[in-house]
């Protein structure tokens, strides 16, 4: 495991308490922090006291580090001070999604909860041999089940290198197997065969996966730029135990420069209607104006319809329901392309800031807040 994902996991391993004695939480996990606060000893209420008290110093700092990161003014500052104090709130989040008042956040996930959360009623997500953690994997148990993904042309195994498919002289692309955001990869252009990607991919120690460039949906092609854009389509098991829609968020690169669509590249999010794939305002995930139309190309982005929406849909209720029923919560990026929509990838750990800045309200509005709910309830 890299040292970036040993630090991640060892923050998760002890979960914020929200609160000095009494935890401080939206209504709709209020439950499952009276439990949490009820199955505390001493020693552990103490500390989580301890840090309680350590987050409320903090909060005036980092309101003033969010201040000027994203040219805030000092009414804002005091606000947003004011608001974290009452809501245990960190004031990044305040910034992020736009919260002007303390009663919003009724409604939202806050970020540093998301993974207690997600680890509760998600387990299989944080174990050694996720299969959404692991692309070749993911892509290996959409193959067995029949479900559109991109070809696996070639893989790097701790240095071995497994040509699978031929190359056919297609422009291809190379990512790690473990990674997020979009992070290492790389575009090779066309190879014309087994021998030349195999000298191409010589002296890689990182695992790879190998994959043809996906081609755009024409309907996308002017928003598109040099990325693929994809949408994150969520879904959760339902009481019944069957997978439901509960959010979707479309991603598209902003910069002509970018080779992937996400956030940390500088990428656009916009919120999509569940019902048809109706794209609202834009915005940046990490601060920065609003567009509805793109700011690189003027084309429309807010009132446009993604294609084949029902059929996206479709195809991440099937895939949760046949090859991944063993998680509850996945985030599925999907992309559309000439040929219908494509799984790209799956995650255990999908996030709650997207979803909830994207689409200026939070998590907890609809069925995505009452089946966690329902789910931390359940593991109980």
């Amino acid at each position: 495991m890299a040292g970036y994902d040993r630090l991640y996991y060892l923050r998760k391993a002890w979960p914020l308490f929200p609160g000095i004695v009494r935890p401080v939480a939206a209504p709709f996990l209020a439950p499952h922090y009276a439990e949490r606060r009820a199955g505390r000893g001493p020693l552990r209420a103490a500390i989580d006291a301890l840090v309680g008290l350590g987050f409320h110093l903090w909060i005036p700092r980092r309101a003033a580090r969010v201040q000027r990161r994203f040219g805030l003014d000092d009414a804002w500052r005091r606000r947003a001070i004011a608001i974290a104090r009452i809501r245990f709130a960190d004031p990044n989040d305040i910034a992020l999604f736009r919260i002007e008042e303390a009663g919003q956040l009724d409604l939202y996930v806050r970020r540093f909860e998301d993974a207690a959360i997600n680890k509760r009623i998600n387990p299989l997500g944080w174990t050694a041999g996720c299969a959404l953690a692991d692309k070749s994997r993911f892509a290996e148990r959409c193959r067995a089940a029949g479900l559109p993904c991109p070809e696996t042309v070639a893989t790097v195994t701790g240095g071995a290198i497994e040509i699978r498919a031929d190359p056919a002289d297609r422009p291809l692309i190379v990512k790690p197997v473990h990674g997020e955001g979009g992070d290492g990869l790389r575009m090779l252009g066309p190879m014309t065969d087994g021998p030349a990607l195999r000298a191409r991919l010589r002296g890689l120690r990182r695992d790879m996966l190998v994959q043809p460039l996906i081609a755009v949906h024409p309907a996308l092609a002017d928003i598109a730029l040099g990325a693929l854009p994809t949408v994150r389509i969520v879904t959760m098991i339902d009481e019944a135990g069957a997978p439901e829609l509960v959010s979707a968020t479309f991603r598209c690169a902003s910069d002509p420069r970018a080779r992937v669509d996400n956030m940390k590249a500088g990428g656009l999010i916009v919120p999509v209607a569940l019902a048809d794939g109706a794209l609202g305002r834009a915005c940046f995930g990490y601060g920065g104006q609003d567009h509805d139309v793109h700011p690189a190309t003027g084309a429309p982005i807010a009132g446009r319809t993604l294609p084949d929406w029902d059929a996206a849909t479709a195809l991440v209720v099937d895939a949760h329901a046949r090859a991944f029923a063993d998680y509850v919560l996945i985030g599925w990026d999907v992309a559309f392309t000439p040929h219908g929509p494509l799984l790209i990838e799956g995650n255990g750990k999908p996030g709650v800031l997207m979803p909830q800045r994207a689409a200026r309200r939070g998590l907890g509005e609809g069925r995505y807040g009452a089946l966690l709910a329902h789910h931390l309830a359940t593991k109980s």
